[in-house]
């Protein structure tokens, strides 16, 4: 046989390594489908079940390309980009959205990982003869290298997505507890508000505990603290028209007010036996 002439087992190799990629690939593809299908629902309440199924079958359908597309700005976002919501409906409707706010440094990197390893499973979807001579010896190994980084490449991606689907298990896990909460069948039965299950009161103790002082906080530095974190909470979404209100209303703490250099200051703390909002 001619030094250049690949022997049949090279051949073989290459073709085993191949399918093994694909097969890679094409379960890294699912993974993203899954996670990019049910990371968001929302829609007329009455018309969810349909809505999910839309989505899903919608998603199957998407290329690698489309679905790294969504994973990276829908639910891997920038810091500061999270929370998009959807225009509000007439009826009464529903929305769910699990998001993963990132820093901007390790998100680029983290889509620019993914972008490399779409236009490698395209080159090796569409291209792979054109690029490699598997005639030669020196042809298949160049073959076999450049598919083995590709499996490489995956599994590192794989992995990190099943940490990532993991989380969002556990989530919905947490979500479906809360919906079957006491606070939540109040609030559907007699429109009390879950105060423990918002985010502004979680939010309200995390800054108790931040800028405490001798067991009580200022309520101007905590929403000042709150105010820098999360911009979009405010009591007038919550129906109130002062924090101080809106830290009664929860029932969740103790409210006092102090004269201070001639001015009423209100202060707080978490009420004991109440625990953490969540």
């Amino acid at each position: 046989m001619a030094p250049d002439t690949a022997p049949p087992l090279e051949r073989h190799e290459i073709e085993r390594l191949l399918g093994q990629c694909l097969l890679r690939l094409q379960a890294f593809e699912l993974r993203l489908k899954a996670i990019v299908a049910t990371h968001r629902l929302s829609g007329p309440a009455d018309l969810l079940e349909q809505l999910r199924a839309h989505r899903i079958d919608e998603t199957r359908r998407k290329t690698m390309g489309g679905l790294v597309g969504d994973l990276m700005g829908n639910v891997l976002v920038p810091e500061g980009q999270q929370g998009l919501r959807d225009e509000a409906e007439d009826a009464p409707a529903f929305s769910f959205l699990m998001q993963i706010a990132l820093p901007a440094d390790e998100f680029s990197r983290i889509e620019a990982e993914h972008r490399k390893l779409t236009a490698k499973r395209n080159a090796l979807v569409h291209h792979f003869l054109e690029e490699h001579d598997l005639l030669s010896e020196e042809g298949c190994r160049v073959a076999k290298r450049d598919i083995s980084g590709i499996i490489e490449r995956v599994t590192r991606a794989d992995k990190k997505l099943d940490v990532l689907a993991a989380d969002m298990d556990q989530v919905r896990k947490v979500f479906a507890e809360h919906l079957a909460s006491p606070d939540v069948r109040d609030w559907f039965v007699s429109g009390r508000h879950p105060w423990r299950l918002t985010t502004i009161a979680g939010a309200l103790h995390q800054a108790a505990t931040a800028l405490s002082q001798d067991g009580w906080t200022s309520v101007e530095a905590a929403t000042t603290w709150i105010t820098a974190r999360c911009p979009d909470e405010r009591p007038e979404s919550h129906g109130c028209r002062t924090w101080r209100q809106l830290i009664h209303e929860t029932r969740l703490f103790d409210l006092q007010i102090r004269r201070e250099n001639g001015r009423r200051q209100a202060w707080y703390r978490p009420r004991p036996g109440r625990g953490e909002p969540t």
